[in-house]
């Protein structure tokens, strides 16, 4: 049976108030949410889903310290810029400075987390002289290492793999003559891996401050976080978590 015309029009019309109502509790929702979401690539000693790693424990203190809970996410590592970038995170965990160049909505909080050393492993010896070195060997390196991709842009025989663990078992097999990545998480992999025989190469290719990056409807939390940080670095707490966290993979 057709409904009456009148009927017809109410129903219609109140479609766009259900709606309205429908995502207005959906945003309720969210704003009782106070966690700050921090992506990450990096599934090591660094960042793990059991939020032990040394920077998700910093990050932890940190944001206890400015009241506010941290939680770490895991999005793969070129994703990870993009959503952070496009307001899906609220914060990007461990990148060189000049980010923002690429990445507009990014603001770098100038006190670095760390200092990383990207190094070339491999199974045997190559001389080492900065980025030209190693311009005709076979070489891996980990899709969205920004730094990584700008230096090897153009070198004729550079693979380009998802994580880690590709490129560890490549330059395993002999599939490769280098496996760019940085030092300590380099070290960290291999043994999680049990992949012995493989070194880096002296000396760093690069050595590279890191820092925390917030969307810029964040802007107002960078002083807070910056100042946090300078916090722990003076009262040992920083200290402390980076020894418990990295003791066992520092390599000379």
């Amino acid at each position: 049976m057709k409904k009456p015309l009148g009927l017809l029009v109410k129903s219609y019309l109140g479609l766009p108030l259900m709606l309205l109502m429908f995502f207005s509790s959906l945003s309720a929702a969210y704003s009782q949410d106070e966690a700050f979401y921090i992506s990450t690539s990096y599934k090591n000693l660094l960042s793990n889903p059991e939020q032990t790693g040394m920077l998700d424990r910093i990050m932890e203190d940190i944001f206890r310290r400015i009241g506010l809970d941290a939680r770490i996410v895991f999005t793969p590592t070129e994703k990870s810029l993009v959503d952070v970038n496009a307001g899906l995170l609220d914060a990007e965990l461990n990148r060189i400075a000049g980010m923002e160049a690429e990445y507009p909505n990014l603001i770098q909080v100038p006190e670095p987390n760390m200092t990383m050393e990207f190094v070339a492993f491999a199974k045997k010896e190559f001389p080492i002289n900065g980025w030209d070195s190693i311009h005709d060997l076979y070489i891996g390196i980990v899709r969205g290492w920004k730094i990584l991709e700008k230096n090897t842009a153009g070198f004729p025989q550079r693979t380009l793999v998802p994580t880690e663990t590709e490129l560890f078992t490549m330059l395993h097999k002999n599939r490769l003559d280098v496996a760019l990545y940085s030092k300590l998480t380099g070290y960290a992999a291999l043994k999680e891996m049990n992949y012995e025989g493989i070194f880096h190469l002296k000396p760093p290719l690069a050595s590279r401050k890191m820092y925390l990056y917030v969307h810029k409807r964040h802007a107002d939390l960078v002083p807070k976080i910056a100042a946090a940080l300078q916090g722990m670095k003076k009262d040992g707490s920083y200290a402390r978590i980076v020894s418990e966290a990295t003791g066992p993979y520092i390599k000379d």
